[in-house]
């Protein structure tokens, strides 16, 4: 009976290990690396999967609301160097059809130029003007600079069901 308590507390004690891995994995899943000189920044796509590991509610309801009328990506990364960032210039290219953006800010990714210097983090979130076919090939553009997300059948899926409320 003790040997059923210890294995049953040690399977309870690793749970938490494993959730956090398929969270970091979920995260991964709908990421791109955009390098801009300087500062490489993480793009996550918002949705159902994404939402839940980066906000905690109140916050997270609202956030994965948002991102059933419009598509967002979360922004994050570290300056390398000091750097500029302007924020209001990053768009979304599908099919030939640009999309703009507005900036939220969380750390450091104020509405317009950024001034950065080595080892600051920016934190914040992209609102495109509208929501884009997730289920087709498309490019964040940023200047030069450009990432291109292109989700699997599996992966526009898991996007649109909705997880137990937490």
């Amino acid at each position: 009976m003790k040997k059923l308590v210890l294995a049953v507390l040690a399977a309870v004690a690793c749970l938490p290990l494993s959730l956090a891995g398929q969270t970091a994995a979920d995260l991964k899943e709908f990421s791109q690396v955009m390098m801009l000189e300087g500062l490489p920044l993480t793009l996550v796509h918002l949705n159902d999967k994404t939402v839940p590991v980066l906000f905690q509610p109140p916050t997270l309801y609202s956030m994965r609301a948002r991102a059933h009328d419009t598509t967002m990506l979360y922004v994050q990364g570290t300056a390398t160097r000091t750097v500029e960032l302007d924020s209001t210039t990053f768009m979304i290219d599908q099919g030939g059809q640009a999309v703009t953006s507005l900036p939220t800010n969380i750390k450091n990714f104020v509405k317009g130029k950024n001034k950065l210097g080595q080892d600051d983090r920016v934190d914040g979130v992209l609102t495109f003007a509208k929501a884009i076919d997730v289920s087709k090939p498309f490019t964040v553009k940023h200047g030069r600079d450009i990432a291109t997300f292109q989700f699997t059948g599996a992966q526009v899926k898991a996007m649109t069901t909705v997880p137990p409320a937490q």
